[in-house]
């Protein structure tokens, strides 16, 4: 295999090594939206500031593919899990959190946390075990909350920050969470294109019920927005309902035209490095890690539409030699491989999806061999399930799945329906309105 891996891995323990301090200025700066001299640097999204933390999860209860909510009143708590890289004689690391309010658009508020939450919202990650058996070292981080007696007070969007060494400017990750209070009432009103396993539609409708809620002008009192298998990056957002009258209105949303929907992902079985999945052609056991060689795949944007069960972008952690999945899965260099005649025009190709956070990471990157006739990268992952997909970044920064994945108007999605309400004297947004469309909570 090439040799790269080699190369990386030891550039990624470089600062746990030498320094054993947070990611290199360059990489922070990069990140940095809330930076000055005196203030933290993160932005309000789901990002990872420290190339020692992997495999980064926040989701409802016990199911790691679940979206991220709590409902006021409700006592189900958000699970947040991560690793971290570090060599065998090094400690682990003092880690915290802390919960920030956002508005509809995920601009922090000014609200102060004793007007959103009960408790404190700053607390000790106090849950840890180092990994064992593996070949990569690394410490295994979860935090739940709320904690018992404690809740939130408003409905809403949330950051969860996580720093490092009691300073809450020195953060490693942030991640988005909502907070839903379903005042209003949501309703289904047709599906086209549908089946009753799993629902494929080309459109649907819903209605608003805002009797008791006071709503005087739904075109600046309500926000209402579309997610796409959990995704931020391309919230829908509907500006006017298409009827409205008598304490109820109508939207509808296109799934093929305002989120042109798709392709089935791709699958990935790293469960085994005994046993090989459809898609490994071979494993070594390098010096370092496990290096996991996968057969080259090819574009797909003229395929006929093959239906298969995936995980709508979505990845889960498991082992299959081992039964504690998250200190016991092995670190793996994966090496994907897109054979294509020549190069895209106009973008940069990357792998895509839960994996890279729905977004088009450095780490997931292909570069062109133009000697070997494909794209390549090496991405370091930890053993499981994944759902991934070629992707393109144009130079405007806008994702493309069409020119590598193909679209068909019978691929399946997650969609999930949020509807935020802010009165001219309210500091923020409240979401009084969540519904899943095609999946269960």
């Amino acid at each position: 295999m090439n040799p790269h891996p080699m190369k990386r891995i030891l550039l990624l323990l470089l600062p746990a090594l030498l320094l054993g301090c947070p990611a290199t200025e360059q990489a922070t700066q990069s990140k940095a939206s809330y930076s000055s001299a005196n203030t933290p640097r993160w932005e309000p999204d789901n990002r990872v500031y420290d190339p020692n933390i992997r495999t980064v999860q926040l989701y409802q209860g016990q199911y790691e593919q679940a979206f991220p909510v709590l409902y006021l009143g409700e006592t189900r708590p958000l699970t947040l899990e991560f690793d971290e890289l570090i060599p065998e004689d090094r400690r682990e690391t003092d880690y915290s959190i802390d919960i920030v309010n956002c508005d509809a658009n995920w601009n922090p508020s000014t609200l102060l946390p004793i007007e959103f939450f009960e408790g404190f919202t700053q607390k000790r990650v106090d849950f840890y075990e180092r990994s064992r058996f593996t070949k990569a070292t690394y410490v295994h981080y979860w935090h739940q909350f709320p904690l018992e007696n404690e809740f939130f007070k408003m409905s809403g969007n949330y950051l969860l920050k996580v720093f490092r060494n009691n300073d809450p400017r020195d953060v490693v990750i942030t991640r988005r969470f909502v907070v839903a209070d379903r005042k209003l009432g949501l309703e289904l009103k047709y599906l086209l294109n549908s089946r009753v396993d799993r629902i494929r539609m080309e459109s649907f409708a819903f209605d608003l019920l805002t009797a008791g809620t006071p709503i005087n002008d739904p075109a600046f009192d309500l926000t209402v927005t579309v997610l796409q298998n959990f995704r931020w990056d391309n919230a829908l957002l509907l500006n006017r309902p298409r009827f409205f009258g008598d304490n109820r209105y109508e939207y509808t949303v296109r799934t093929n035209s305002d989120y042109l929907g798709g392709n089935e992902f791709r699958r990935l079985d790293l469960r085994s490095v005994r046993l090989f999945s459809e898609a490994v052609q071979d494993v070594q056991e390098g010096e370092e890690l496990y290096e996991v060689e996968l057969f080259a795949d090819t574009p797909r944007p003229m395929n006929v539409f093959s239906s298969q069960r995936d995980r709508n972008g979505m990845y889960h952690i498991e082992v299959f030699d081992w039964p504690e999945f998250d200190t016991q899965a092995e670190y793996l260099w994966v090496h994907f491989k897109l054979k294509m005649p020549a190069p895209v025009e106009s973008g940069e190709v990357y792998v895509f999806g839960a994996l890279s956070d729905w977004q088009a990471l450095p780490d997931f990157q292909m570069e062109y061999r133009a000697d070997l006739g494909y794209y390549e990268c090496f991405a370091l992952m930890k053993q499981g399930l994944y759902d991934f997909q070629y992707v393109v970044k144009r130079p405007d920064g806008s994702i493309d799945d069409a020119t590598l994945e193909g679209r068909h108007t019978e691929t399946e999605n997650f969609y999930t329906l949020l509807v935020y309400y802010r009165s001219p004297s309210d500091r923020s947004h409240q979401l009084i309105g969540f519904m899943p469309v095609n999946y269960y909570e």
